[in-house]
């Protein structure tokens, strides 16, 4: 197989696998991405391998592995700064919650979650009426559950997010690391 060749494969591996992966989020599956994933992962290393034409020197390895490490130095970083700033709106603020009578007897539930990096200013803020607490029905209890649960979602993306960065920097490092041995005793 010719380099030419080869590129228009890995083209076409890019392709599927990002048809692949939308979808799998249109469906909700993630089977179909992963197998795409893995079925373009092994074929490119196939055409790889059947490539006659010489693909690279001395010159494009050693362009080739400074590139990777910068790239690697700068995803390292971002992550980093990523997981700390996403932690930092995790674990500084707080929330709160009250309630306020009326004369007709009716109850306002208010909750709110609020950001002391940005001195206190309210990140969710939610409240739920109900008009006659002694007699409660279903939609007050699905209210309040509403402003409950959404009130407390508002941080459960940033640490998802923040914990996958964390993950990313210490993996990251960690294979940099175990490949660096590895290539040292090597060669």
């Amino acid at each position: 197989m010719k380099k030419q060749t080869y590129f228009i494969c890995l083209g076409i591996i890019i392709a599927a696998i990002a048809l692949g992966l939308y979808l799998g989020l249109v469906s909700g599956n993630p089977v179909i991405p992963a197998a795409i994933t893995i079925a373009g992962i092994v074929i490119a290393g196939i055409c790889h391998h059947h490539v006659t034409e010489v693909m690279d020197d001395d010159l494009v390895s050693t362009i080739s592995g400074k590139a990777a490490l910068a790239a690697l130095e700068i995803t390292i970083v971002i992550a980093a700064v990523l997981f700390a700033g996403a932690m930092t709106f995790v674990f500084n603020g707080g929330f709160g919650g009250g309630f306020h009578t009326y004369d007709n007897g009716s109850v306002r539930i208010s909750f709110t979650q609020f950001d002391t990096i940005t001195h206190g200013q309210f990140v969710y803020r939610d409240t739920y009426l109900i008009a006659d607490p002694a007699n409660m029905d279903a939609d007050d209890f699905w209210g309040l559950d509403r402003i409950f649960s959404k009130g407390h979602q508002v941080k459960d993306f940033p640490l998802a997010f923040g914990a996958a960065m964390g993950v990313v920097v210490v993996l990251l490092v960690s294979l940099y690391g175990a490949f660096s041995i590895y290539y040292s005793r090597k060669y």
